[in-house]
């Protein structure tokens, strides 16, 4: 009985030890997919790149999408994909609460590009919105909600809802793209001949999370973000998070089943553990 008790206790630490953490996806695109899925000229490119981030996002849920879209381009893509949301319009006073954030109601959130693209629906009051929530969405992504982020363009805040920010930098050329091997992996394809609005800094330099993957590259770069490998589109795998700064990434998403395993096992400890207690008769 006691070498029993031992191997039990000994399998439910070792499942506590290995037991998954819940975490989220995070996608970052210089591209204004929403913006062209609707103007174009490349609206296959840019309507599949926006489905597959949403797809990565959602990580298997079939919860619908929260998205920010002060106008109506990022909600029109999104019906023209057939991908169910709930829009707040992020520029609405009191609009944008903790309360929102919720990974039992929504599988992720979309935040539209930015207005400098030159036509994109946000700017810097709703951004900031969005923003000041930080700690509701670092639980959000903890929980296993998923982020989106499109086009930041010319706003050097606009990535300041994502734990922490993802450095990018205004400008990129039209053409030059081509996916990763980590974009050819979860399905982020690349998009050419659409105007492009920012580049980031690789991941690991300029205060980027090195969490982060390259899904996809520009050959040209601009100022600031030299080529043939300046990062357009980043991607975090199950990333955590803990006061603002990304902790975890690349692990797998926790099993249902391994946590009953746990559950189970400390079950039987406490039975053993009962029975041990008992007087003999």
């Amino acid at each position: 009985m006691k070498t029993l008790l031992k191997l039990t206790l000994s399998l439910a630490v070792l499942g506590l030890l290995s037991a998954p953490v819940f975490a989220g996806n995070i996608a970052l695109t210089g591209h204004d997919d929403d913006f062209h899925y609707n103007f174009g000229p490349n609206k296959v490119d840019a309507g599949s790149q926006l489905a597959a981030m949403v797809k990565f996002a959602e990580n298997g849920s079939s919860l619908p999408v929260l998205t920010f879209d002060a106008g109506s381009e990022l909600t029109d893509a999104l019906t023209g994909l057939g991908i169910s949301f709930t829009n707040v319009n992020p520029d609405s006073a009191g609009a944008v609460t903790a309360s929102l954030f919720n990974a039992s109601t929504y599988s992720a959130f979309v935040v539209a590009s930015d207005g400098s693209c030159g036509g994109c629906d946000n700017d810097a009051t709703g951004e900031v919105a969005i923003a000041a929530q930080s700690t509701a969405i670092d639980n959000f992504l903890n929980a296993g909600g998923g982020i989106v982020g499109l086009a930041g363009a010319d706003s050097t805040g606009f990535y300041d809802f994502v734990p922490q920010t993802a450095t990018s930098v205004g400008g990129a050329p039209s053409t030059g793209y081509s996916q990763t091997s980590v974009g050819a992996t979860y399905g982020i394809n690349a998009v050419n001949g659409d105007e492009t609005h920012n580049l980031f800094q690789n991941p690991g330099t300029d205060g980027e999370s090195s969490f982060y993957q390259v899904a996809e590259v520009n050959s040209f770069g601009n100022s600031s973000i030299p080529g043939p490998n300046a990062a357009a589109t980043l991607i975090c795998v199950n990333c955590t998070t803990t006061g603002g700064v990304i902790t975890g990434g690349g692990g797998s998403t926790p099993e249902p089943a391994s946590l009953v395993l746990l559950g189970t096992g400390l079950l039987a400890l406490g039975i053993l553990a009962k029975r041990k207690a008992l007087p003999v008769r």
